[in-house]
Order: structure tokens, then C-alpha cells, then sequence
């Protein structure tokens, strides 16, 4: 019986047929990401960075003439204008707003999509399901048709406000006259919620999917209730779930467009319409300014959802 030795030769240039192929299949994966990724830098990565960079280097002056001159210099002025200046005080309250509908939107969203959430995962029967199929409906309509269709709903002397009218009831539930819900913070919160129970309710459904019935059941056997069940089970081994919808519903309500313009007042403005009102003003440096600020916030918002995910991984 014979044994074949390899030469130093040969396993040199077996190894170098290996890197050769490993190479191949480097090349292969980046050209395929490349489009990608270079569609991404050019869309995406340098406008932003050139709008911190332009937000970061530039100085409104004042001249004798009374014209605004803009020089180039490392400042945080611009900033220092937003927040102090009475020229751009309603830009101010755009930032204030924006964070403050952001929020309220997000306190009624998860109120109505957890209980939600857990219906239909620990529900049973056609209910369930009918109700599963319901909170999905607004995934497949386009915001501004839900726009439109809150207007023609929910606004003052539309359908709502004839029907309680026809009914008698609008005296009994508003003294004789019909609440504005449109063209205000309401309105506003209402359709952003509605727009994002779909996405909401599908990630807290997936995370309570994956408990298992046994703990709910050894939980309900040592006399725990339905908020104890909650707080000490359902949401901490749904923690991740929560974050993720958390994420997408603040970043989603911060950087929309057409429901504030459609259905939010005309002062104070989210920054949407705001910067949409600063570009066709001509102030594109306050307009990049406030991108940079809710960039920013997104971030913010984006770094404590790693940090929470890492300190659970760590338990």
C-alpha cells in the first residue's frame, strides 16, 4: 500500500488556489453590494454630511445694508440663532412641536397596540383573527389617502359631525358643538397612530409569539394578575420587540411630511412642512439645520436602543 506525499510545491500552490478563490468570492459579494452601497453614498451619506458640515461652517452677518451675507467659518451660530434669535422663533416652536406630537403619539400608540398585541396572541376563536386582519388595513393604504380620508371623516361639518347631528347626539356628547380634530395636534396624533398600528402591532406580536404559554400558565397558578403577568413577563421578554417598533414609530412621526401638512395647523408646524416652508423661502441653511437637528435626535433616539440591546444580551 502506497501513500502519495504532497511537495512543498504542490500544497503551496494549493493554498494559493485557495486565497484565489476566496478572492473570487470577495469580488463576487462586493460587486454585487456595490449599488447598492454607492447608491446609499450618494443619496443618502454625502448630503447629510455636507448639510452638518454646511450647518457647522457657516455665519449669517448682518450688513450695513441690511442684507444677510453668509461667510465660512467654524461656528455653531446657526444653532445658537435657531434657539435665541426672534427671527426664528417659529422655528423654535417647530422643534417643540414636533417632539412634543412626537411623543403623545407614541404613549396612545403602544396604549392601543400592546393590549392589542396580546389579544390577538393569547385570543382564540374568529374574533381574534378578524381583529388581526383589521389592524393590518392601514399597512396597505397610502398615508395620503388616510389623510384625505380623515378629513372627510373627522372634520368639522364632514361626515362624523352630520351624523351626530342626524342622530341627536351631538348635543348630548359636545353641549351642541362639534370638536375640532382637524388642522391641530388631534388630528395629527390620531392618523399618525392609525398609520402606525400595523408595523406596531406585527413586531410586539412577534415577540410575544415566542413566549411560551407555560409561563403565562405558572404565573396564573401562583395567583399573578394581568398586570403583574405584564410587567414582569410579557414586556420584559418582549423588551427587544418593543425597542425596534419604539425606533421605527418615533423616527416615522419625527421626519413625516404629508399628514402634518395635511392635517396639522398652520402655526405652529412640524418640522416636515417647516423645512419645506424654510426651502421655498430661500432659507436653505435653517432648513439644513433643522434636518441636522432631527437627524440628530434620531440618533440619539437610535443609541439608546443599542445600548438597552447590549445590556440585555449581558444578562
Amino acid at each position: 500500500m502506497s501513500v502519495s506525499m504532497a511537495t512543498p510545491g504542490e500544497g503551496a500552490a494549493a493554498r494559493q488556489r485557495r486565497r484565489s478563490a476566496r478572492l473570487r468570492e470577495y469580488l463576487v459579494g462586493y460587486s454585487l453590494i456595490s449599488p447598492a452601497v454607492l447608491l446609499l453614498v450618494v443619496l443618502i451619506v454625502y448630503p447629510a454630511l455636507k448639510s452638518i458640515w454646511d450647518t457647522l461652517t457657516t455665519v449669517l452677518v448682518q450688513s450695513p445694508t441690511g442684507l444677510v451675507q453668509v461667510s465660512h467659518s467654524p461656528s455653531l451660530e446657526i444653532y445658537r440663532q435657531l434657539f435665541i434669535n426672534a427671527d426664528y422663533r417659529l422655528d423654535r416652536k417647530a422643534v417643540v412641536f414636533t417632539i412634543e406630537v412626537t411623543i403623545i403619539t407614541l404613549i396612545v400608540l403602544f396604549a392601543i397596540c400592546y393590549p392589542l398585541a396580546m389579544y390577538l396572541r393569547f385570543g382564540k376563536g374568529r374574533l381574534p383573527a378578524f381583529f388581526r386582519t383589521l389592524s393590518l388595513i392601514p399597512l396597505f393604504i397610502p398615508t395620503i389617502i388616510s389623510a384625505y380620508a380623515f378629513i372627510s371623516f373627522y372634520q368639522q361639518g364632514n361626515f362624523l359631525d352630520v351624523l351626530l347631528q342626524n342622530l341627536h347626539l351631538e348635543q348630548t356628547m359636545f353641549g351642541g358643538r362639534y370638536p375640532q380634530l382637524i388642522d391641530n395636534r388631534t388630528g395629527i396624533v390620531m392618523a399618525e397612530v392609525w398609520n402606525n398600528i400595523p408595523i406596531t402591532v406585527l413586531l410586539l406580536g412577534a415577540g410575544l409569539g415566542e413566549i411560551d404559554n407555560s409561563l403565562i400558565e405558572s404565573a396564573r397558578d401562583v395567583g399573578a394578575g394581568l398586570w403583574r403577568i405584564f410587567a414582569g413577563i410579557l414586556f420584559p421578554l418582549t423588551l427587544r420587540q418593543f425597542l425596534v417598533a419604539f425606533i421605527l414609530a418615533f423616527i416615522g412621526v419625527m421626519g413625516s411630511y404629508n399628514i402634518p401638512a395635511l392635517l396639522g395647523p398652520t402655526l405652529p408646524q412640524m418640522l416636515g412642512p417647516a423645512m419645506n416652508d424654510n426651502i421655498s423661502q430661500q432659507r436653505l441653511i435653517i432648513a439644513e439645520a433643522e434636518a441636522v437637528l432631527t437627524f440628530a435626535i434620531a440618533a440619539v433616539v437610535g443609541l439608546l436602543y443599542v445600548v438597552a440591546v447590549v445590556r440585555q444580551r449581558q444578562r
